[in-house]
């Protein structure tokens, strides 16, 4: 059944490749760029570097991911479904086209998830993002958003307690590991690559560590609740005032 959902994707996207040329996201139509003219979409920072790890199906612009990175940050703490905030990430990319984004959300939320990643339904039809139509392009970002959400979320439990991120920065590789305790509290340590500050939020609580050098550092919540969702904040020196953020969820 997956197989088929993947053949049936790539033959209506093939049709599409050959219907409509290819287009940028700010574009209504073909238009040619002088390279010192051409836009960007966002400006890279000290955590750019992890967004060309990411499991996708073909090579994008770091621009765009740069922009779904900050897009998928903002909506950590929403209460939308999955669906929805796939779209919201995306949309600013996409001026009124909130329709299609919604019907081709559909497709991503389809195909499955594994291990934290997107399934790659775009494999085999592409070579590059800026290959693709705009159709192909708002899927391709979808699919970016659900794995750059997946990874910014940890989910822990009773039944995995302990969950860690490796997120590649400018100044070294950040490490992220939450620890649901015995005793209902939760345990956040960061191994920072450089100077900086780790913060935990709760909507009641919220607890600052900082080391002046790269290594460990962490912070504890008391009696933490199933079901709720904190807001975690990394800073680098190195990246003056921006920061990552997370976000722990709790499962029962």
């Amino acid at each position: 059944m997956q197989d088929r959902f993947y053949a049936l994707l790539r033959h209506r996207l093939r049709e599409e490749i050959e219907r409509r040329p290819p287009l940028y996201p700010w574009e209504t139509e073909v238009r040619e760029y002088e390279d010192a003219l051409a836009p960007e979409l966002a400006t890279a920072t000290v955590w750019a570097s992890q967004m060309q790890a990411l499991n996708l199906p073909v090579p994008m612009p770091e621009g765009v991911l740069n922009r779904l990175l900050e897009q998928c940050q903002s909506l950590l703490q929403s209460s939308l479904q999955e669906g929805r905030k796939l779209v919201q990430a995306v949309e600013a990319l996409f001026p009124g086209e909130a329709d299609a984004l919604n019907h081709l959300a559909g497709y991503v939320m389809a195909a499955p998830a594994r291990s934290g990643t997107s399934a790659p339904v775009l494999e085999g039809v592409l070579d590059h993002y800026d290959a693709a139509t705009q159709p192909q392009q708002m899927l391709l970002s979808l699919v970016a958003a659900r794995e750059i959400l997946n990874t910014l979320v940890l989910t822990v439990s009773p039944s995995q307690p302990t969950l860690e991120r490796e997120w590649h920065t400018t100044a070294g590789l950040l490490t992220l590991r939450a620890m649901l305790l015995e005793s209902g509290s939760l345990r956040l340590v960061a191994n920072l690559p450089c100077a900086g500050r780790l913060k935990l939020q709760s909507s009641e609580v919220e607890k600052t560590a900082h080391r002046a050098n790269a290594g460990p550092v962490s912070l504890e919540l008391l009696e933490v609740e199933a079901l709720q969702s904190y807001s975690v904040q990394v800073e680098l020196e190195q990246a003056g005032t921006s920061s990552l953020s997370f976000a722990i969820a709790l499962g029962e």
